[in-house]
């Protein structure tokens, strides 16, 4: 995963519903877009993920629900991620900055 430039954080973002996309604005003048369902396919948590030698419950070949890619909600962690909440309640992925900006497409 590439490293960001030193001190880039996103400015603003855009939850845009009837694309199913997220728009951040990073504070390098990048724009990154992601679609809701790349971003939940994505999950770093142990539990969709994975952990250690035990897989995770999401793969290439998952079919998600509607509400497991409605996004609600993003909540900033500290100064290096954001943790989106899902329309079904799933809100334990910490995705980092880095993580964030190699989903764009």
């Amino acid at each position: 995963m590439k490293q960001l430039p030193p001190d880039t954080v996103p400015l603003s973002y855009e939850m845009d519903e009837e694309h199913m996309r997220l728009t951040i604005e990073w504070s390098d003048g990048v724009e990154s877009v992601i679609p809701y369902e790349t971003l939940r396919r994505a999950c770093p948590c142990a539990w969709c993920a994975g952990e250690g030698s035990y897989a995770g419950s999401v793969n290439a070949d998952t079919v998600f629900t509607a509400e497991q890619t409605t996004l609600y909600e993003l909540q900033m962690v500290g100064r290096y991620g954001l943790t989106p909440v899902w329309g079904d309640g799933h809100k334990t992925g910490i995705y980092t900055y880095e993580k964030i900006r190699a989903l764009a497409a």
